[in-house]
Order: structure tokens, then sequence, then C-alpha cells
């Protein structure tokens, strides 16, 4: 279920900031949904979405097909507007509607919306989906920060929270910050550190991100410890963490880098050093400067990791 409350949020957000039902249908990965269409169908039959969903006059009208194209308000519309009980489970609703839509085909007289083809054209949101966007909008912190954690323990966590959704971001982080330092889990801390860094920058703090990114950075290059199975795959230096600071130095007056730099690294408490920090800064701006990340790897490894750490 957290997962498809995900999936829903992303949906119902992506149609709220102005995009089109066709771009959605355009789409083709929906996680516990098969399809474009059963996503949509479902946020038609829970009741986010509301318009003309239509059964086609060209195809059989079936109690199948008017379950799917049909919520239940709108079953409700048509038996009203043609003088039938309107109480009752959906599959009650949908029998009597059943006759009225056959009839329809033929018959103009009746109060029946009937198309010649199936449209998701007119689907607006309704106010329960922007009532569940506004209670739920810790989701889009989660995709901007946090999505290197799963959705389901961070769900648990917000809900147990009484403080704000940034202090709970925040919050979150530090306890990943200390239980991977405690089980030795040195790609979590990193994890923790650049997602700390990332709400930061959702809340417009980009003194606090570029801190946190730096220090990723710093340690990164002067890890707390690093297995032989985990350094086969491990990149010194990460391409993504260079990129958001070098966004951030170049849209941002950040002050002095090298000051920051040092302030930094004496935060960081490095007792086993790998990358000297008088290196690790040199090494810092030219990666800045936009020199090639893996080449910049592959010469950390071969001066400073391979011997230390056995390869």
């Amino acid at each position: 279920m957290s997962e498809q409350k995900l999936e829903v949020y992303n949906i119902l957000n992506f149609l709220n900031d102005g995009n089109e039902i066709e771009d959605v249908l355009k789409k083709d990965q929906f996680g516990t949904f098969s399809s474009a269409e059963e996503c949509i169908q479902y946020l038609v039959d829970e009741g986010y979405l509301e318009g003309d969903v239509q059964v086609s006059a060209n195809v059989e009208i079936t109690a199948e097909t008017i379950s799917k194209k049909y919520i239940v308000s709108e079953l409700k519309d048509i038996l009203r507007e043609n003088g039938l009980k309107v109480s009752g489970k959906k599959s009650e609703l949908v029998e009597r509607v059943l006759p009225l839509l056959k009839e329809a085909k033929d018959a103009s007289n009746l109060n029946v919306a009937v198309n010649k083809e199936n449209s998701y054209d007119n689907l607006e949101l309704t106010d329960k989906a922007k009532d569940f966007l506004k209670e739920n909008d810790w989701i889009d912190l989660y995709n901007f920060a946090l999505v290197a954690f799963r959705f389901e323990d961070y769900e648990t966590y917000v809900e147990s929270s009484n403080v704000d959704k940034i202090e709970t971001a925040l919050n979150f982080c530090d306890e990943f910050l200390s239980r991977s330092l405690v089980a030795n889990h040195f790609l979590v801390f990193l994890d923790a550190l650049s997602a700390k860094a990332h709400v930061y920058a959702y809340d417009g703090d980009y003194n606090s991100f570029m801190d946190y990114d730096l220090q990723r950075y710093i340690i990164g290059l002067n890890p707390i410890s690093l297995d032989a199975q985990t350094y086969a795959t491990y990149d010194v230096i990460n391409e993504a963490n260079i990129l958001n600071l070098r966004r951030v130095v170049e849209a941002l007056d950040m002050g002095n880098l090298k000051k920051r730099f040092d302030r930094i690294w004496n935060l960081s408490n490095i007792h086993n050093i790998t990358v000297p920090k008088k290196s690790c800064f040199k090494i810092l701006k030219k990666a800045l400067a936009g020199a090639d990340i893996e080449e910049l790897n592959f010469d950390l490894k071969e001066k400073y990791f391979n011997k230390k750490f056995g390869i």
C-alpha cells in the first residue's frame, strides 16, 4: 500500500502541476499498476479524478465496462436524473445503469452521456485529490532528498513525528548517520550526508547544503571504513556530488571556498586520512573546473587507495 501511495501522489502531483492526462498515459512504468490506463482508472474509481470517463458507443456495454468507466457518484447522477433509486453498492448501481446505457445507444431522450470514443480528456482533480496532496506534501520532500531510503521506512517515521516536515527529515537523516557509524555501514553514511544536504536545499538553506555536500566529498576521499567487496565498485569521487557542488558555487555567492573547505574538514574529525587535506582540496578544484571524474577516480585509486585497501 505504501508503494502505491507514493505512485498515486506522484501522478496527482504531476497533474496538479498543469500536466495533461495524455502525458501520464505515455508513461510506461507504474510499479503496482500494470499500465497507465489501470492507474488512471484506479484514481477515478477512488474519487481522485472526475469528469467524462465515457463508455464507447461502438463496443458492447456490459456491467464490467460500466464499472470500469464510472465512479459511484457518476452512477448515482445517472440514476437520479432518470428517476431511479440511488442507494446501494456500486455493483447494484451498475446493474440499474446497465439498461439505461444500452438504450442510450439508440435513444437520445435519456440523460446519459455516451460518446463514440473512450475519453480521459476532461478529467480533473477532485477535492479529495487536493486534500490528499496537501496532507501528504512530505512525499514531495522524500522525492527530492530521501529516495536513497525505503519509502515505507520514511512513511513510518513521519507518522511518529510531531515536528514539521523539514525537521522530521533532518532527524531521520541524523538517525541514519548515527546508526551507520555504529553498524560500520560507510555507504549508508554517505547517503545520509547527501540526503541531509538535499533536505537543506529543499528548504532553501544553501549554506547548510554546501556544508553537508562538501563533507560528503571530503569523507568520500577519506573513508571511515571500506571492505574489499565495497571497494570493488566504489567511486571515490561521486559525480552527482560534484555536479551539486558546482551548481551552487556557480549560481550563488558562497564566499571563500578554501575557508569553507578548511572548516568542514575540521568538523569532519578525520582520524584515518587516505587523501591528505591539501590534495583533497586541489582535486576538488579540478573536479569543479570540469576535469574528467572517471580519470580523477582512476588516479586517486592508483595513488592512494589500491595499496591501502589491499587491491
